[in-house]
C-alpha cells in the first residue's frame, strides 16, 4: 500500500559554499526521495536489528537500511535460524509493526530515518504493536520523542540483543529516502510536533557550540583554542549527553547559531525554530556523508561548513573516525560571516 509518493529535493547550496568546492558530491545537489509503503507479510521473523525473514529464512531487503551492500545468507545459517535459533512466538491476534533497523539506536538515525516512517502511519499505529530493539538510547531518549511527538502505538514489543521473534502477521513501514538524504516534509512535520507538544516560543537567541570534549572520538584537537574563538563571539559550550530529550530541545530551540564536529549532537538542529544558523567542522580530502547540509535545509536554516585537518587519513563517519584540528583564522572568517548574515 502506497502511503506517501515520492518527490524531488532540490538542495540549496551551503551558505559560504566556493563553486566547485562540492563538485566531489554532485549526486547530492539533487535527489528522489522514495515511495513510502506499507507492506504486509506473514509467517515471519525478526531480529533485535530489525532483520525481517520470510517464510524460506530470507531476508526481506526492505527491512535493510542499505540493502545495495548487503550479502545474502548462506543457506547454512539461514537453516540453523530456521531450526536451532530459539524464537518467542507473538501472539496471533496481534498486530505488529516493524520501522526500525541496525541503526535506529543512533542519535541522528532515530531522528531522520526511524521517526519520519512511524510518522508516515501516525494514524494507524494505535492498532499496532510496534517492534523495537532493547537498547538503553531507545528506553531513554527513543521513548521519550514517541511521547513528545504523540505517537502511542497500542503496544510496544522488545526484541533483546540476540532474541528473535516470530509473528504471523507483520506490517513493514519502508524507508523514505536513502539514509543521509533527508525527506523535507515528515522532518518539518516532526518539529511542528514538537513545538505543539511543548508549546515553544523563541524567545531568545543564543549561540550554541556543541563541545564533544568527553567524547572517545571524533574530536576537535585544538577544543581549547576552539572555544576560546567561539566565546568571544557569544558563544554558549553545550554538552547534551547529560541532558534528557525535553532539556535539549527546549535548550536548542532558543539557539539561532549552532556549531560543532560532525556528530549527533548536530542532529540536534531538528529543534531549532526556521530560520537558523548551523556550522558543521568536516574533514578534508574525504567527504562522503551530507547528512547535516541535507537536515539543515530540509529544516530551511542556513548551513554552512569549514574543513578540518585530520590526524589520520580515514573518513570522519563511526567509531574509528578521524580526529580534527580546526584552522583558526579561516574559522573565524565563517564565524563572522554566520554572524553577519544572522543580523540581515
Amino acid at each position: 500500500m502506497l502511503i506517501i509518493p515520492a518527490r524531488k529535493i532540490i538542495r540549496e547550496f551551503p551558505a559560504n559554499y566556493i563553486p566547485g568546492e562540492l563538485d566531489f558530491c554532485k549526486e547530492e545537489f539533487t535527489y528522489d526521495t522514495w515511495d513510502v509503503n506499507l507492506l504486509s507479510y506473514t509467517n515471519v521473523i525478526v531480529d533485535h536489528y530489525g532483520r525481517l525473514f520470510n517464510s524460506r529464512m530470507q531476508v526481506v531487503t526492505e527491512s535493510l537500511i542499505l540493502p545495495h551492500i548487503f550479502k545474502p545468507l548462506p543457506l547454512i545459517k539461514r537453516l540453523k535460524i530456521a531450526y536451532l535459533k530459539k524464537k518467542k512466538r507473538l501472539p496471533k491476534s496481534g498486530r505488529y509493526l516493524l520501522c526500525y533497523d541496525e541503526w535506529s539506536p543512533a542519535h541522528y538515525h532515530w531522528f531522520a530515518d526511524f521517526l519520519p516512517r512511524l510518522l508516515a502511519v501516525s494514524s494507524r499505529l494505535p492498532d499496532y504493536t510496534l517492534l523495537l530493539p532493547d537498547i538503553p538510547y531507545i528506553r531513554n531518549i527513543g521513548l521519550e520523542s514517541l511521547n513528545l511527538l504523540q505517537l502511542f502505538p497500542a503496544n510496544i514489543e522488545w526484541i533483546a540483543p540476540g532474541e528473535r521473534i516470530q509473528c504471523d502477521q507483520l506490517d513493514l513501514v519502508t524507508h523514505t529516502v536513502l539514509t543521509g538524504r533527508c525527506h523535507d516534509d515528515l522532518m518539518q512535520e516532526i518539529r511542528r510536533r514538537l513545538e505543539s507538544t511543548l508549546n515553544l516560543n523563541a524567545s531568545q537567541n543564543k549561540r550554541q557550540y556543541i563541545s564533544r570534549s568527553r567524547a572517545a572520538y571524533r574530536k576537535v584537537l585544538n577544543e581549547k583554542e576552539v572555544t576560546a574563538l567561539f566565546k568571544s563571539y557569544g558563544f554558549g559550550i553545550i554538552t547534551y549527553e547529560d541532558m534528557s530529550l525535553k532539556e535539549q530541545i527546549i535548550e536548542t530551540y532558543h539557539s539561532s547559531i549552532l556549531a560543532g564536529i560532525h556528530g549527533a549532537g548536530l542532529t540536534n538542529a531538528l529543534f531549532m525554530k526556521e530560520g537558523g544558523s548551523v556550522l558543521e567542522f568536516r574533514r578534508n580530502k574525504i567527504y562522503h556523508n551530507q547528512c547535516f547540509w541535507h537536515l539543515s535545509a530540509a529544516l530551511k536554516h542556513k548551513f554552512y561548513y569549514q574543513f578540518g585537518e585530520p590526524d589520520k587519513d580515514v573518513a570522519i563517519e563511526g567509531p574509528n573516525a578521524c580526529n580534527l584540528t580546526m584552522p583558526i583564522p579561516l574559522l573565524k572568517a565563517t564565524v563572522e560571516q554566520m554572524i553577519k548574515d544572522a543580523t540581515r
